[in-house]
């Protein structure tokens, strides 16, 4: 009676050490470690990102009018980095001085591009790269015409896109400001399958200016 006894507090006693081990490893006791430690290190990882995604474009999503709201968003996030900073790890720490000096050397360049009147004499060697004369512009387009102009331009930005800096993407986007123009002066007799085709350069012509890699505005960051 003794022994079988002895024999049934020692199964339990197994079973609830097992039961232990297993609730240490479970992943409701894990889940916790992939999580940010601090609302501090949430914070970075949300300034971290919205550096990122301010730093990665050099267009119209950071033009002068609206300089001052990014400049405003900044500041706030900045601000409620500092007051806790001490909940920061030295690596996290480091981590955010370089993403301020990173956001400050591309706000310093990107407000000095931006604020660079165009020059006309490189603007008229675009126009003659992307659309065969350095006039092609100045001239009255017909509705006609409007497919095969937009076919040449996004194929020539196809083409050149790659050895472009921000800079002259400026002049490329000038461009297409103006050849939108052009046709929306004749939209209403431009034939349907042609309006398809041209929304559909349009579209792509947007993708390839969204995705343009932006790395010399911020070769001096990385």
């Amino acid at each position: 009676m003794r022994t079988t006894r002895y024999i049934g507090i020692l199964a339990f006693l197994i079973a609830l050490a097992g039961g232990s081990a297993c609730d240490r490893t479970s992943p409701a006791n894990t889940e916790v470690n992939n999580q940010p430690k601090t609302r501090a290190e949430e914070d970075l990882a949300e300034f971290r990102d919205w550096i990122e995604g301010k730093t990665s474009k050099a267009d119209g999503d950071t033009a002068n009018a609206k300089w001052s709201d990014i400049k405003e968003e900044f500041k706030q996030k900045t601000a409620k980095l500092d007051t806790r900073l001490d909940s920061l790890s030295a690596e996290s720490k480091e981590e955010y001085k370089e993403l301020r000096r990173k956001y400050e050397t591309w706000e310093a360049n990107n407000q000095k591009r931006t604020s660079t009147p165009l020059s006309q004499d490189t603007l008229k060697r675009f126009n003659q790269e992307l659309l065969g004369s350095a006039n092609a512009l100045a001239a009255h387009l017909t509705a006609e015409q409007m497919r095969d102009v937009y076919t040449q331009f996004v194929q020539n930005v196809r083409m050149r896109r790659d050895s472009w800096t921000a800079s002259d993407w400026d002049y490329v986007d000038e461009i297409y400001s103006q050849l939108n123009k052009k046709k929306d002066q004749v939209e209403d007799q431009i034939p349907a399958k042609d309006k398809l085709k041209i929304k559909a350069l349009q579209a792509e012509y947007l993708a390839l200016e969204t995705g343009k890699d932006a790395k010399d505005l911020y070769k001096g960051v990385k």
